[in-house]
């Protein structure tokens, strides 16, 4: 298969947690009365002020993983091209559906395709790093506790859960690389996810309330091969509030990469 590769749709988006997010991290150490369900969080300070002016992240602050985000849409996706049933419940890795062909065959490389989608850890915005100084010093998350409850005996087995607070917002970047026409049709399908990411839950405890996740202020723009070239050239780029507006206008996302 001849490939040329032809850009990149580079997404921004604030992905925002309208109810308490938890994704599990490590627990390296044992205290007594210590937290058995921390969420993950940095390990030292990350300086992030050549993507945004004065943005830095503090050491054991949470992030979301690129790889829990992009798991959680490769997950739905395989739903809604049904191809969870075909695989016994296991990724797809047939290498040749949409899934395989966005994000890659699982666990053989049966396809000669490169992965499509490439999705960045997601860290806090400044507005968000700001909003959980008022927790006090060096907290940013919340703890709730949950309880085991035996039907016969009544007694309760509290359950604490680290989580962060609803209303914080995670900076998202994802890039999209496109070889041939197929892949500009194909992005379709991550928005798809995206906006099946919105119905369903991130991370853990989603039955119980956890991790309902939107997208908002969205900005897609491609990148051709030609501009990495020229770094002068112009690089056109739309912006959309709502995952909904984008699929309703998808038309002109793809005419960002025409010609390339």
């Amino acid at each position: 298969m001849n490939l040329e590769f032809k850009g990149i749709y580079k997404i921004k988006a604030e992905l925002i947690n309208i109810t308490g997010l938890h994704i599990g991290g490590s627990k390296e150490s044992f205290e007594i009365g210590g937290l058995d369900n921390p969420v993950i969080k940095t390990n030292f300070p990350i300086d992030l002020s050549y993507l945004e002016q004065g943005w830095k992240i503090e050491e054991d602050m949470p992030y979301i993983p690129g790889s829990s985000l992009k798991g959680k849409m490769r997950s739905l996706l395989e739903w809604i091209e049904n191809r969870v049933a075909v695989n016994n419940g296991e990724p797809c890795g047939c290498g040749e559906c949409v899934v395989c062909k966005i994000f890659g065959a699982h666990k053989n490389n049966k396809t000669s395709e490169p992965v499509k989608l490439r999705i960045a850890d997601a860290y806090p915005s400044k507005e968000t790093i700001e909003k959980w100084k008022n927790l006090g010093e060096n907290i940013y998350t919340e703890i709730k506790t949950e309880n085991v409850i035996n039907r016969i005996t009544s007694m309760a087995t509290p359950r604490p859960v680290e989580r962060v607070p609803a209303g914080s917002v995670f900076k998202v970047y994802i890039n999209y690389e496109v070889f041939k026409d197929e892949d500009i049709d194909n992005l379709k399908k991550v928005f798809v996810a995206m906006k099946a990411l919105q119905d369903n839950f991130l991370g853990g405890g989603g039955s119980r309330g956890n991790g309902r996740v939107v997208f908002e202020n969205i900005e897609v723009c491609f990148k051709s091969k030609d501009a990495y070239i020229n770094p002068n050239q112009n690089i056109s780029s739309k912006e959309y509030p709502t995952v909904d507006e984008i699929l309703q206008k998808f038309k002109e996302i793809k005419a960002l990469a025409k010609g390339a």
